[in-house]
């Protein structure tokens, strides 16, 4: 059978095979890299670049173990393919780069054979997210793909969440839910307050898919992303030739018309533009940049703030009438670390949604693991904490147990722990006379180098220039706890 190419060459192309290959290879969100037999690392894509964070410039020409310094010829796919001459699928691997950052992946190791010899190595790369948003959405598509056939011809866009999908076991934030299942039909703005990370988009998501509007379009919009010289342009349209490069586009409201707009971050908009919104929401007409007409729009209107609203007005960053026209119903979405119900059902919640995408058997958190995260701040919020859930997951089907340790958890987690436990055992006392002040001051020095040694006691006793078994008999002395 003849071999059917798959490029035709052509000797008045004005683009090489070559660059082809280059400009496909670097326009797609898979990495790939390629070494040679003897190791050296000669092909290196945008997407490794930025999976990996490092640049081509500082990955060609060097072997592959000076980069990835976690890796030996015990455990790396790369070297077993060259050695078996056999592709390796779909392994997830952590490991590090040689500037010390923590990689998440699921690569595939495919040999370069010629002539019966191996001569390298292609590997391509996907991000844990990716992954999992990759799946997320396959499993959500294929659940409801008869309704979004359906619905095809009307919808602009597919939204998933139901006011169902926003988990939580916090009393006031499940009235929230459950009024949200009642206002939700009636046809008023909608202002969102929560930090980032809090699930403010699939609330929004949510409510307009408990309204009348469910099977017209659901447009969302980060503010903060929008450069402000193109803001008028992208919200309401632009007419041909009202500036250089300009033509017929609608905006978003009219992408939105008949169903709901989502303007995320809001008080990132400077105060001029917000008037034109204003007058946009309380008319129901936009005029394209350029344009003489006003077009007429349906649309309703839900805005996020992750700042308190009020204060954002009083602050002049955020329109008084802009406010009360946008805040006909008032959602407030505590951030995680004031409801502590919610981190372990939503640490079982998001171990339980991942477990079968990485095919582990049921497992859980160990008791440590609990506590470190029941006293952790969780800045970053819902958002933060799914993503340490899923890298303590990879880290532990490493290993191939069924509880999450420690050592599992992301090492900022764990530095945060151990500042809490100091800060615990450090806490000053005003009212202690001047022995028992000296004897703070020892317990802080001890403490402190037992901190900054991980526990070795010899390593800590080294630092403080004193005997091991002084060390020891003042730890027991004055009860402090090794930070380990």
């Amino acid at each position: 059978m003849k071999e059917i190419k798959r490029y035709k060459s052509n000797k008045n192309s004005l683009i090489s095979k070559e660059d082809l290959f280059d400009i496909i290879f670097n326009n797609i969100y898979v990495g790939i890299d390629i070494i040679d037999n003897r190791g050296n690392m000669i092909y290196y894509n945008k997407a490794m670049e930025e999976l990996e964070g490092l640049s081509a410039e500082e990955v060609l020409g060097n072997f592959v173990f000076d980069v990835f310094p976690s890796f030996n010829y015990e455990n790396s796919t790369m070297f077993k393919c060259i050695e078996t001459g056999k592709p390796i699928y779909d392994n997830i691997q952590s490991y590090l780069n040689n500037k010390g950052e923590q990689i998440y992946a699921m690569v595939t190791n495919i040999p370069i054979v010629k002539d019966g010899e191996v001569e390298g190595v292609v590997e391509f790369a996907l991000d844990m997210d990716t992954i999992g948003n990759l799946y997320k959405t396959f499993n959500r598509w294929y659940s409801l793909k008869d309704t979004v056939f359906k619905k095809e011809k009307e919808k602009k866009g597919v939204d998933f969440y139901n006011l169902q999908d926003f988990k939580t076991k916090n009393i006031e934030l499940k009235r929230t839910i459950e009024r949200l299942e009642d206002v939700s039909k009636y046809d008023y703005n909608v202002l969102l307050f929560g930090e980032t990370g809090t699930g403010k988009e699939i609330l929004a998501q949510s409510i307009h898919n408990a309204s009348y509007r469910k099977n017209k379009p659901f447009i969302a919009q980060n503010c903060a992303a929008i450069p402000e010289n193109l803001l008028e342009s992208i919200f309401f349209g632009t007419v041909k030739g009202s500036f250089t490069g300009a033509e017929n586009k609608p905006g978003l409201f009219e992408l939105a018309d008949g169903g709901t707009i989502f303007l995320d971050e809001l008080n990132s908009l400077p105060i001029h533009p917000q008037a034109k919104l204003l007058r946009a929401i309380e008319e129901g007409y936009v005029r394209r940049v350029g344009g003489q007409e006003d077009i007429k729009v349906d649309v309703r209107v839900i805005a996020s703030v992750n700042k308190e609203p009020l204060n954002l007005v009083y602050e002049k960053k955020l329109r008084e009438d802009l406010f009360y026209r946008i805040s006909q119903i008032y959602i407030e979405i505590p951030p995680l670390r004031t409801r502590k119900e919610d981190i372990l059902y939503l640490s079982g919640h998001f171990i339980k949604e991942n477990s079968e995408f990485l095919d582990m058997k049921p497992i859980k958190l160990s008791s440590k693991v609990e506590d470190i995260f029941m006293n952790y701040p969780w800045m970053g919020n819902v958002r933060e904490l799914k993503n340490v859930v899923i890298q303590s997951m990879i880290n532990l089907k490493l290993e191939d147990g069924n509880e999450i340790e420690v050592r599992h958890i992301p090492k900022h987690i764990i530095n945060e722990n151990k500042k809490r436990k100091m800060k615990k055992i450090l806490k000053y006392n005003e009212d202690k006379n001047y022995e028992e002040r000296i004897i703070e001051v020892e317990k802080k020095l001890i403490s402190e180098a037992l901190y900054m040694t991980d526990g070795n006691v010899s390593e800590a006793a080294r630092l403080l220039k004193i005997k091991r078994q002084t060390l020891q008999y003042k730890i027991k002395k004055y009860e402090i706890e090794n930070v380990e």
